[in-house]
């Protein structure tokens, strides 16, 4: 069989695993209050978490940024959580959101400046998208 061509079945793709996905750092407008971080997970059948910090840059430093919800959440599948920051002080200018994803195609993140109440009255000011997250490579 010299010269046969075996089809062999395709590989699997291989699970990408976490990844620590930035915002960079952002000028906060004016009229936000609140940060927001919005997470669905459209995989019928896996769990995954999700992990979230937010830093306050205007020092040059980052500093953290203290969340009224839990850092690490749980995602059921085909459900959603929320990510909300404590109220902003007047005095931060720029800030950055790090996320650290699963790696899993079924989960999207959405980071917001919202101005408002979060929950009940939201106006979005600025808005990232998950494909306009930066992957970082912490070593």
């Amino acid at each position: 069989m010299k010269g046969e061509v075996i089809n062999m079945p395709p590989k699997p793709p291989k699970p990408k695993g976490p990844q620590t996905l930035s915002t960079g750092i952002l000028r906060r407008h004016s009229n936000v209050v609140f940060i927001t971080v919005d997470v669905m997970n459209v995989d019928p059948n896996n769990v995954h978490s999700v992990a979230v910090q937010m830093f306050d840059w205007s020092s040059n430093l980052p500093v953290v940024i203290p969340l009224l919800t839990p850092s690490i959440q749980f995602v059921s599948p085909n459900q959603a959580v929320f990510f909300f920051s404590d109220s902003l002080p007047l005095n931060l200018r720029v800030y950055e959101v790090r996320i650290v994803h699963p790696g899993d195609e079924d989960v999207v993140i959405n980071v917001s400046g919202i101005s408002g109440n979060p929950i009940f009255d939201p106006k979005e000011v600025d808005t990232v998208l998950q494909h306009d997250l930066v992957k970082l490579k912490l070593e």
